[in-house]
């Protein structure tokens, strides 16, 4: 006999519009001045203004969310823009989804890549999986996922890459680090595009209770990446394996990565240009990543504000046939939201970077692909905002 068709929970369709302004404070131990000088820096500026987008029903949903950048000193006149927060804007992600029933749903448009967990950590600039373009991925695609009691199954093809946006770049006005096919502006710099992307995510619930939670997750990341110049096609092929345990107030993490690329370069196939923020860099095309991080809520008491502290460490070990050296990232840092409304957010994090592209001068172009000066950077960040919905 065949089993009863789905007929889903009566649920009211809610639309819930949303709108958040960030500034941010940024001192940096390892600047450099116009005249090429070591010096500290700090800069108080707008970071950026959010608009989202969130819909729910008993069979659809869907989830969108556009961010405005600009007007601060990241896009200064001296790199050619007119400084104006909106002067770079895109989207973060946008999809419509539909419930196949109470454990099967189905997600369409410009939408999260299950590769691990979206955010491998708590550091708000994510971590150096972000800057390989692994963790936060949102790509154009279809996503499956299933879940059980102890098991949870996704499966992605993306045929493209997110859009470019609005910017002065050529191609990576986006948030989403991608491979760029207007990379060749930079030193070693390759034209690339990404394609036909078959991600997968597998997870167990090894154990799981209000105060203690125990997973272990497997993803893989298959792709076809052509190279405009040589008009040849390569491959991406990544790997991951997570533990994340959860205990009390106790959070923990540790992760393995391991990613290669079969590029078809016309030069050096060590390395692959990819880009976000309206801004390009170098990486290493074959890398071992390994992460760990642990975390603590703490208890406030009647303190009015609720308080999260953090401390992660990843290094990254690549195969290049130069020897680039490790890039490796520490973070400190504490999540600070007001109990009554949570709508002010105040992110705080310490960095002590090595060829670590956003952390200290001079790293930026090269440190994540052939190395940078080799030498320990700090930096800090304050992030502080106020959110409507």
């Amino acid at each position: 006999m065949a089993p009863p068709a789905y007929s889903p929970a009566k649920k009211d369709p809610a639309l819930k519009l949303g709108l958040a302004i960030r500034g941010r404070y940024d001192l940096r131990f390892n600047d450099r001045s116009k005249a090429g000088r070591n010096r500290t820096s700090n800069h108080l500026s707008f970071d950026t203004a959010i608009v989202t987008a969130d819909y729910d029903s008993a069979v659809l949903f869907g989830s969108a969310q556009y961010r405005f950048y600009g007007g601060s000193f990241i896009y200064g006149k001296e790199s050619g823009y007119k400084n104006y927060p909106g002067e770079i804007s895109f989207p973060l992600y946008g999809y419509l989804g539909a419930k196949i029933n109470k454990t099967s749903q189905v997600t369409f448009g410009l939408a999260p890549v299950p590769f691990d967990d979206r955010w491998w950590g708590a550091s708000f600039l994510n971590s150096i999986g972000f800057v390989y373009g692994l963790e936060e991925v949102y790509n154009l695609g279809a996503v499956l996922g299933h879940k059980t009691d102890k098991w949870s199954f996704d499966l992605g093809f993306f045929p493209t890459t997110a859009p470019n946006a609005m910017g002065r770049s050529a191609d990576s006005a986006r948030y989403s680090v991608n491979m760029t096919g207007h990379g060749t502006v930079l030193p070693n710099g390759s034209d690339n595009d990404e394609r036909y992307m078959t991600v997968g995510r597998a997870r167990y619930q090894i154990s799981s209770g209000m105060k203690t939670n125990l997973a272990v997750t497997g993803s893989f990341w298959l792709s076809t990446i052509h190279n405009y110049s040589t008009r040849r096609n390569g491959q991406r092929r990544a790997f991951a394996l997570s533990l994340r345990y959860k205990t009390g107030p106790w959070r923990f993490k540790l992760m393995g990565v391991r990613q290669d690329m079969d590029l078809r370069n016309p030069g050096s196939n060590d390395i692959v240009t990819v880009g976000d923020y309206d801004s390009v860099y170098n990486i290493a095309s074959r890398a071992t990543i390994g992460f760990i991080e642990g975390a603590r809520t703490i208890d406030t008491g009647k303190f009015p504000v609720k308080l999260d502290l953090f401390v992660n460490y990843a290094n990254v070990w690549k195969d290049s046939s130069h020897h680039a050296p490790n890039t490796q990232r520490l973070s400190l840092g504490a999540f600070w939201t007001d109990k009554a409304t949570n709508r002010f957010r105040v992110w705080s994090e310490f960095y002590l970077g090595r060829n670590d592209p956003n952390v200290g001068a001079g790293q930026f172009t090269n440190g994540a692909g052939q190395g940078g000066d080799d030498k320990y950077k700090s930096s800090f960040l304050v992030i502080f905002g106020y959110y409507f919905q």
